[in-house]
């Protein structure tokens, strides 16, 4: 084997391996929902258990610093992840399970699924990314998806709370993103993650407050069962697989890898719960599905020109060629799909 083959064939098993890794995270968070649902039959209300999701995890994530020791990150970095916590990662947790909570987790899922055209659409208004014709086909996808979902799909038969929280999660998802794209990659993500869960601990537990919700938990172990499998399989688990796996496939495959996730979580709500959705919402489902991966597909190189073919070349003149900028190797965000997860 020449060693060029042999380089390879371990890019291969690495990509394999990835691939495993962030199906093994999207599995995960999807079946948070599963255990989210159990917690809330014991009436376990959805901010308290949002309260002990991000303070147990970030013990945990603190801990995880403790052992690893990584460098200091700047106060630039600690502001932006303060936050990322303390409004995205906290907003996106509380609507999207409170959605959870009101309607088939399925549904929630799908709609929550609607934050990559939603970054392609802010990216329109913002001037900040072209409308090059596969955004224009995802948001077509995500729109024609949300009317068989909503419309065709029954609207009337659907929580119109939950749709709210729902789009609202997947909203502020995409914002969240995009904000969480300036992060430094060479950034320690346990040390990441410890701030953003803790800064989200704070924000949850004002609102808990605000609205009146209970801090404690009940010692029954049914419950606590439910809150424990929720937080370290839903949260610590799915973070940490995630992470492992997004830097040996990227962000790009990782991000259309992960779209098995709301078809795991409504395949497991259907099988614990009974809950299902009409033909016509499972097609808005894969049609919404279909334009997540189109618009993640990684970008086509453009072929490069012989120096010999080269215009400057045959004229004699030694002009340096200039690359598309489509095809340089500018890194990828370091989003939520690098070191957090929506969910």
């Amino acid at each position: 084997m020449t060693p060029s083959a042999a380089s390879a064939t371990r890019s291969s098993r690495v990509d394999l391996r990835g691939a495993l890794l962030v199906m093994g995270a999207a599995c995960c968070y999807a079946l948070s929902v599963v255990f989210a649902k159990g917690a809330y039959a014991m009436d376990v209300a959805v901010a308290t258990l949002t309260l002990w999701r991000f303070a147990i995890g970030a013990v945990i994530f603190w801990a995880l610093v403790a052992v690893r020791r990584p460098a200091r990150v700047s106060r630039r970095t600690v502001l932006t992840c303060i936050g990322l916590g303390a409004i995205g990662y906290a907003v996106q947790a509380l609507t999207y399970f409170g959605a959870v909570a009101v309607m088939d987790a399925g549904l929630a899922a799908l709609l929550v699924y609607t934050y990559p055209a939603i970054i392609a659409l802010i990216g329109f208004l913002t001037r900040r990314e072209p409308p090059t014709r596969r955004r224009i086909v995802a948001l077509a996808c995500s729109g024609a998806g949300m009317l068989l979902l909503l419309g065709l799909g029954g609207f009337t038969s659907v929580s119109g709370v939950g749709i709210s929280l729902a789009l609202t999660a997947g909203v502020t998802y995409a914002v969240y993103t995009i904000v969480a794209s300036s992060l430094p990659v060479e950034a320690d993500v346990s040390l990441l993650m410890a701030v953003v869960a803790t800064s989200a601990l704070g924000s949850v537990a004002l609102f808990t407050m605000v609205t009146g919700q209970p801090f404690g938990l009940e010692a029954d172990p049914v419950v606590l069962g439910w809150v424990l499998t929720y937080v370290l399989v839903g949260t610590v688990l799915a973070m940490l697989l995630h992470q492992r796996g997004i830097t040996r496939v990227g962000a790009s495959t990782g991000g259309i890898i992960s779209s098995v996730e709301p078809l795991v979580a409504a395949a497991a709500v259907a099988l614990v719960y009974g809950e299902t959705m009409t033909p016509v919402q499972v097609v808005g489902g894969m049609v919404i599905l279909v334009g997540v991966v189109v618009v993640q597909l990684p970008q086509r190189r453009p072929r490069r020109i012989p120096e010999q073919l080269r215009p400057a070349a045959r004229a004699g003149r030694a002009v340096p060629w200039k690359a598309n900028s489509i095809s340089g190797s500018a890194r990828e965000p370091c989003g939520s799909s690098q070191f957090l997860s929506r969910s």
